[in-house]
């Protein structure tokens, strides 16, 4: 039933594109012509109006940036600024005869800009990745203290130890202590 209703819509959609388009077609006829009808010359601009609108929503489409586009964008905003400064071509980490030197590029990075970036990401990673070894051995040597004094279980068995030293464990009675109160 349900591919049978399937068949149905489909050839009822495809009946009605193409009266559409028999209809437009017939327009254009009467136009050319001369016999058109207020009617017909109304269609028509409705329907250039309507192509007119879908071609507009296509470029928007097309021009519209993805996901990740506009994520990244979004990340690296305000790195430029940050790196160049507030006008392009005065850079407070440009150094020696950089700052004297008049030759910039289309965006106003240098070469050594671009290196000096680098270099600043590679020392940081170096940083973070000196830290993480440094929290992973910490970790380590935490766990193995915690190995070697035992959990609660380990304790419990040597408890007899505690009792040479002049501690007394805790009495508990046999089945009869609730006769004693003890």
């Amino acid at each position: 039933m349900i591919i049978h209703n399937r068949k149905k819509r489909a050839e009822f959609f495809s009946e009605q594109k193409a009266k559409h388009q028999a209809a437009i077609h017939d327009s254009k006829q009467a136009i050319d012509q001369g016999l058109a009808t207020e009617a017909q010359i109304e269609f028509l601009s409705r329907e250039q109006a309507e192509d007119a609108r879908v071609e507009e929503l296509k470029k928007k489409k097309l021009e519209k940036k993805g996901m990740f586009k506009s994520a990244t964008d979004w990340l690296f905003s305000g790195l430029k600024k940050e790196e160049e400064g507030e006008d392009v071509g005065s850079s407070e980490a440009r150094l020696g005869y950089e700052s004297l030197s008049e030759e910039d590029d289309g965006l106003g990075e240098r070469e050594s800009d671009i290196v000096r970036a680098i270099e600043d990401k590679k020392i940081a990673m170096e940083r973070k990745a000196t830290q993480i070894k440094e929290q992973a051995q910490q970790a380590f040597a935490d766990e193995k203290e915690r190995q070697r004094a035992g959990g609660p279980l380990d304790r419990l068995g040597t408890s007899s130890e505690n009792t040479s030293s002049g501690e007394e464990p805790p009495k508990s009675g046999g089945w009869t202590s609730f006769m004693t109160r003890r």
